[in-house]
């Protein structure tokens, strides 16, 4: 006699299909989408009960970033919270399995040992044996390379050997998204050892799955660094069931479905945990995070575009900057608001905890300064007019205007024997006066000084010199919060500034455009004395002029773009976007690969105001040795020039002649020291566009290495 199915099963049963029966007929709404049970149907609740005694084992893969990781002496992450969550849910027992890695995970799925498998991707083999439920997390591949190659870019490991995790989908699926990138895949049993066999130098790149765990090897192997993230390519971190447990995966989807809102926040505690043991948090600081994991901010008024304060929240380059790192670590952060002065006196009596401020001698008395969030140095501005000036020691006797309370009054008062200083209120004061010639020049972060200056439309003024002191921009935290500190100093690291300016640049207001207004008013004059007869000219005029000004912020803004300020040369943009099109003319051409020698000596020794005269120099002799070139600086030390019209004899001639003229190049660097620029210099001759332009490049470059090596050896011989 068969076995009679106990009463409560029985009538959960029943309710379930008549839930489901409801819901057929549009009588019963489904539970919201992150919040309510999960709704099941009979079958689906039949074959939990018949399974709800048997432990269910998960493969997956141990080195899976945030997904499953050690802290604290136990095993937590995404993976170990959603399968407690499903048993909390559905009522089945799913464990993680012991596995070794990826390879060995998948292998013994595939054996029947595993019941099912997080984190494979199907794919169209796979589907034959596997069925696969929607994703919980999808993670982009990411790409490392050494930081000493010369790969930079996903292309530039066409055709050479990569490394893989064994079994991996990317493998298959990386020729397909990127036909032009053809790779030689090297498969390794696990993540750490296609590391070490990147860093060995066995392969040149190495592609993986992200969700975190990049953060960590970059912790581990310091010779790397990540050089793409493929977002084209996904690991999905689906669950996979054998082709024959179709309802099992019916169920967990149904799970996916109902819970995205938790899954989210488990997923967000996960990370904020992983990024914590890869940031190595000691236990002062996680004690911290634990009891306080609070602090006050003060945001500057009119500091845009790094600060900007609105309805409570702390926005710009900067607030995007602490979002990220509360995303990140956790950290909980309030904001107050006020001119500078009065957040810093703030500070200083600890009702602010973090500030944005620059670092200056007195200031680190009271402030404890992580990493810089930017490291731009602050440039120095005057009108078109205005002579260059070699850093801060050419401002000697000029009017210089300085934001009240900015740092850049303490350091003009020490480093100039005759300061002028002109105290202004914010940036605008500060460019106002410098326009209508009240001072004489301007300094300040670049990134702010872009954001004024073209919002405002003051094409008139233009970069007239660098500062070399460190004028990053940083988070500065009182004294009294040690752990704070340290804390945002590990996690700045993970956060890209260009990312952060891009989307603290969507947040700050737009500023008006003075130098159209002004334009405009005055049109505005014209066509009331003109009336009727003046009025269609009226609009030509506002337009022609609204055109101009766009056309001069963009021919500017391409300048910027394109040319090295330093030499005048274009720079690595330029060549890395325009330079196939500049350069498939004018045959036989040259190309003059130069790599300056004795530059990081002259820095260390004599500082980079001498460097940069030591580079100028060169480039003076370049310029003045070959005035028909295009000149490229492509790096710190590193040059590259195309000679139109130039044969293989004449080339060897005039590298000759460069020397030479460099040689005569004589400037003192220090009292009876004088120095003249050099360079290892590598050539190729291109004869028609069909000559590969990278591999005469590779060429030139293979040359002035060897040039290099021999003026080592003649210097150690010597």
């Amino acid at each position: 006699m068969p076995k009679l199915m106990p009463m409560n099963a029985l009538l959960r049963l029943c309710l379930a299909a008549l839930f489901a029966l409801l819901c057929s007929l549009g009588w019963a709404q489904k539970s919201p989408v992150g919040n309510g049970a999960v709704a099941l149907d009979a079958a689906q609740r039949a074959w939990i009960n018949e399974h709800k005694d048997r432990v269910l084992s998960v493969g997956f893969d141990p080195e899976a970033g945030f997904d499953s990781f050690e802290f604290q002496g136990r095993r937590i992450g995404l993976l170990p919270a959603l399968l407690e969550d499903m048993q909390t849910q559905l009522g089945l027992r799913l464990l993680p399995a012991e596995v070794k890695n990826w390879d060995d995970a998948y292998g013994r799925f595939l054996a029947g040992k595993i019941d099912l498998l997080y984190g494979a991707n199907p794919t169209a083999e796979r589907e034959k044996v596997m069925r696969f439920t929607q994703a919980a997390q999808k993670y982009p591949y990411v790409v490392f390379a050494r930081k000493d190659s010369l790969v930079q870019t996903l292309g530039d490991l066409d055709g050479k050997p990569v490394g893989f995790l064994a079994n991996d989908f990317v493998i298959e699926r990386l020729p397909a998204e990127f036909p032009n990138v053809q790779v030689r895949a090297a498969s390794f049993e696990d993540q750490r050892e296609g590391l070490r066999a990147l860093v060995a130098g066995d392969v040149d790149g190495f592609v993986t799955a992200g969700g975190g765990v990049e953060y960590e090897f970059l912790n581990d192997f310091p010779d790397l660094i990540l050089i793409a993230e493929i977002k084209a390519i996904t690991s999905d971190m689906t669950f996979a069931v054998a082709k024959d447990r179709a309802i099992l995966a019916q169920i967990i989807d149904r799970y996916l479905d109902h819970r995205q809102l938790i899954i989210q926040n488990l997923a967000r505690e996960a990370r904020r945990n992983y990024n914590r043991k890869v940031l190595r948090l000691n236990e002062a600081e996680l004690a911290w995070l634990a009891k306080n994991g609070e602090a006050v901010v003060g945001v500057a008024e009119d500091y845009l575009p790094f600060d900007y304060f609105d309805k409570g929240e702390y926005k710009g380059i900067a607030g995007a900057t602490l979002d990220r790192i509360a995303d990140l670590i956790g950290i909980r952060f309030k904001v107050v608001s006020g001119a500078f002065a009065k957040m810093l006196e703030r500070a200083q009596a600890g009702e602010v905890q973090v500030l944005n401020l620059a670092k200056t001698d007195e200031r680190q008395q009271h402030f404890l300064f992580p990493r810089a969030i930017s490291t731009e140095r602050d440039i120095i501005v005057g009108l078109k007019s205005s002579p260059p000036v070699q850093d801060v020691y050419g401002l000697d006797g000029k009017r210089v205007a300085v934001i009240d309370g900015f740092w850049h009054e303490e350091y003009l008062r020490k480093n100039l024997k005759n300061p002028n200083i002109v105290k202004t209120a914010d940036i605008m004061a500060s460019l106002r006066l410098l326009r209508a010639g009240e001072v004489d020049y301007v300094i300040e972060n670049p990134t702010v000084l872009e954001f004024y200056i073209n919002g405002l439309g003051y094409t008139d003024l233009v970069k007239r010199g660098n500062t070399s002191k460190d004028s990053f921009i940083y988070f500065g935290v009182t004294r009294q919060q040690p752990e704070l500190a340290s804390i945002l100093d590990k996690v700045i690291p993970l956060i890209q500034f260009e990312e952060m300016k891009y989307l603290g640049m969507q947040t700050v207001p737009t500023l008006r455009n003075e130098a159209n207004l002004q334009l405009t008013q005055l049109l505005a004059a014209l066509a009331l004395a003109l009336l009727v007869i003046l009025v269609v000219t009226l609009r030509t005029v506002r337009k022609l002029a609204e055109q101009k000004a766009k056309t001069q912020f963009l021919r500017e803004r391409e300048h910027l773009l394109y040319t090295d300020s330093l030499t005048g040369f274009y720079n690595r943009n330029y060549f890395s976007q325009k330079a196939d099109s500049v350069m498939s003319t004018d045959f036989p051409q040259a190309i003059v690969v130069a790599d300056m020698n004795n530059l990081k000596r002259v820095n260390d020794s004599h500082g980079h105001a001498a460097g940069d005269a030591l580079i100028k120099a060169f480039a003076e002799a370049a310029r003045a040795q070959w005035p028909q070139a295009t000149h490229y600086r492509i790096g710190g030390d590193e040059f590259l020039f195309l000679l139109p019209h130039c044969s293989e004899e004449q080339v060897l001639r005039e590298l000759e002649a460069l020397k030479q003229r460099c040689q005569q190049a004589r400037f003192e660097v220090a009292p009876q020291l004088w120095v003249s620029p050099s360079a290892a210099l590598g050539h190729a001759s291109r004869l028609d566009a069909q000559s590969a332009l990278q591999a005469c490049i590779a060429q030139a470059d293979a040359r002035m290495y060897a040039a290099k090596a021999s003026m080592k050896k003649r210097s150690t011989d010597e």
